[in-house]
């Protein structure tokens, strides 16, 4: 027996030992707040118990009066300090339902008659320590244990509904083991004259508790008669103090391994924490992975944008691209671009794209007359929405829709430091745009600016490249024409002196030769009129210009013409190459009529390769009488056509011989093979 005794109060101390050294386990559980009174239990506890062993042992009869009162003290003790933790686990760990409010209400009366009735007992001239452990048993132990159990059978619950099967299981263990304590702590005391023990079986009583004498009593009533002492050991063949050693073992193990919970918790946060750095990494890696992309998106979308305005494609196609291409990358429903007009009198809407198409706007005026937009262009400053603007504010910035911005964003276009116009970028959702897109949108507003100052250089090198021709053509004329009439005006002179001379022969003559020149000089004049219909006739394309030319040629000069157009798609040819190839055309043909005497011309143009790129190659033959480059008088014509090709990266190659005709063949690079089509544009 003091062996059990001894093993019941080390596993109590052992108990609270280890609730003791929980505390200082970090976690927001709420089993922590409880620990303190669990520890306190436990210790509590394991002394009663240790106590106990010594009254039983006999050791210290000297002191077994004190060692007696201090049984009492502290098995009251032990019994508050479990109910004090049986009520912190049942409302604190979850608080209770709103209905349990009434549970006070409703226990009163049961509770105060049976303090009433304990008290009674307390009067009674049996020993004081009997009727003390009993209701200490009662009213403590009990209700402190079923409450112990009960809090951790819900919170039991309450973790396996979250899913947390390792704490729930961890729970469940200590909510039963305390539900058996209550029962062999708590239920089952010493046989006596108080309920629930059944006071009629008297053959167990100890003391008569009216009396204070002992009695004896053969016959056994009452139907409670197995919770006490005597019952248990003849129902089950075991003390009741070998029933506490394995309920004070079981709370023990049980609740230990509850404890265990902190580790849990302690583990998933780990896991958890590491989970969100995992994530957060994962996040970091993608977000930068997104970064690069966007970045090479927009790098890429530059580059493209230098290409074509490096290969002078027209001003609304790169104006299209760039548009199509703000649209995509900043993921907005409205791109806008405006310029302002040639009299700087309004600004106007030049292009723009919502969430179906892209639009140039032409032949039509659209007046922008948004503030906002005016004031960026005045101001020079861009504009980026905070969120917080009114819907007003935003009227009249998307075009040709019923829905209204939310958010935009809007930068300058500056040309030499001077505003022309705006490009701007809306949302119709509360979606608002960054720092970061503005800078985006800066950039592309620089290379709208670019494109349209190459615009204009192209329209200059255009119009530099008609005055040339126009100059080519006055030299012509003064070397031709004007020098036929100043022929023409001296044989008009010779022919009077002739006529009163009377020397009709001479006369005829010298008009003969007066009717030739006047001829070569109206072929001059018809073939120079022809070279100014067709020169930079891009509206009607290369194709089709230099087949018109060809034709009215032969129809003009009487030689016969073929012309093959071998080129399927786009030539991919900058606007002055084409321009050039033109010229070299007119010059070819020049040469034709005034030298080569041919019956016949061939014309060819088609898309080669050479040195890992295509070229345009166009072939011009004649079945002339040829000649020979040294000391020709061709070399003029022929140095201007050999200009004319390398000012565009290209070469001419001819080939005569004295009665083996003539061929010239010019070779032009083409823009890039890669060339991306033009966007389509929708015209207003």
């Amino acid at each position: 027996m003091i062996l059990l005794y001894f093993f019941y109060g080390l596993a109590f101390e052992g108990l609270g030992l280890a609730a003791y050294l929980q505390l200082r386990r970090e976690g927001d559980f709420p089993l922590k707040k409880e620990l303190p009174w669990l520890a306190s239990f436990g210790i509590v506890g394991g002394v009663a118990g240790w106590v106990d062993m010594f009254l039983t042992s006999g050791t210290l009869a000297e002191i077994s009066s004190i060692l007696s009162i201090v049984r009492i003290i502290v098995h009251l003790l032990t019994g508050l300090l479990l109910l004090r933790f049986g009520w912190g686990m049942l409302n604190n760990l979850n608080p209770l339902p709103a209905w349990s409010i009434f549970i006070p209400g409703i226990l009163i009366v049961p509770i105060a008659f049976v303090i009433t009735y304990a008290v009674t007992t307390f009067i009674t001239p049996s020993p004081i320590e009997i009727p003390i452990e009993i209701w200490t048993r009662y009213l403590l132990y009990m209700p402190g244990s079923f409450l112990a159990g009960i809090g951790f059978l819900r919170q039991w619950y309450a973790q396996r509904k979250l899913g947390l099967y390792d704490v729930s299981n961890l729970m469940l263990g200590a909510g039963l083991a305390f539900l058996f304590e209550a029962v062999v702590m708590g239920l089952i005391v010493l046989a006596a004259p108080y309920g629930p023990v059944s006071y009629y079986n008297y053959d167990r009583v100890i003391h008569n508790a009216f009396s204070g004498e002992r009695i004896e009593v053969s016959e056994q009533y009452g139907l409670t008669a197995w919770l006490d002492y005597q019952s248990v050991l003849n129902t089950t063949g075991i003390p009741i103090e070998i029933w506490r050693l394995l309920s004070a073992v079981i709370v023990t193990y049980f609740v230990v391994k509850a404890l265990d919970v902190f580790e849990a918790i302690r583990k998933r946060q780990v896991r958890a924490l590491q989970e969100d750095r995992d994530r957060a990494q994962w996040e970091a890696f993608e977000a930068q992975i997104l970064a690069r992309q966007t970045t090479e998106n927009w790098t890429n979308a530059l580059i493209n944008i230098s290409r074509r305005i490096a290969e002078l494609e027209h001003v609304d196609d790169i104006l299209v691209y760039i548009v199509d291409t703000v649209h995509q990358l900043l993921r907005t429903n409205f791109v806008g671009v405006a310029i302002q007009n040639q009299e700087n009198s309004s600004l106007e809407l030049k292009c723009y794209s919502n969430s179906r198409s892209i639009h140039l706007v032409a032949n039509v005026s659209v007046a922008v007359t948004n503030p906002l937009i005016l004031d960026v262009m005045r101001s020079s400053n861009s504009y980026l929405s905070q969120g917080s603007e009114a819907v007003e504010m935003f009227d009249g910035i998307c075009f040709f829709t019923n829905e209204l911005a939310r958010a935009a964003v809007i930068v300058p276009l500056k040309l030499e430091n001077t505003n022309i116009g705006a490009l701007w970028i809306a949302r119709f959702e509360d979606d608002p745009f960054s720092e970061t897109d503005m800078i985006w949108l800066e950039s592309m507003a620089d290379q709208v600016a670019i494109a349209i100052q190459h615009g204009l250089m192209t329209s200059q090198l255009q119009s530099l490249s008609i005055v040339q021709e126009r100059g080519r053509i006055a030299r012509e004329m003064h070397d031709g024409l004007a020098q036929v009439l100043g022929y023409l005006n001296l044989q008009t002179q010779t022919l009077g002196s002739l006529l009163k001379q009377g020397k009709v022969e001479k006369l005829q003559d010298e008009l003969t030769q007066m009717r030739q020149a006047i001829q070569t000089a109206h072929a001059d004049v018809r073939e120079n009129i022809l070279s100014l219909r067709t020169t930079l006739a891009q509206e009607k394309g290369l194709d089709a210009a230099a087949e018109e030319y060809l034709t009215e040629f032969g129809i003009q000069m009487g030689i016969k013409t073929k012309f093959a157009f071998q080129v399927e798609g786009d030539l991919n040819l900058s606007s002055v190459a084409e321009v050039q190839l033109v010229c070299i055309l007119q010059e070819a043909l020049t040469n034709i009529r005034k030298h080569a005497q041919a019956l016949e011309v061939k014309v060819s143009i088609r898309k080669e390769n050479h040195g890992g790129g295509d070229h345009i190659h166009m072939q011009v033959m004649d079945d002339g009488i040829g000649f020979r480059a040294a000391g020709t008088k061709r070399n003029f014509g022929l140095q201007t056509m050999r200009e004319r090709a390398e000012s565009v990266g290209g070469q001419l190659n001819i080939k005569s011989g004295n009665g083996n005709g003539t061929s010239i063949e010019c070779l032009l690079p083409c823009l890039q093979p890669e060339r991306l089509q033009k966007q389509s544009v929708v015209l207003h």
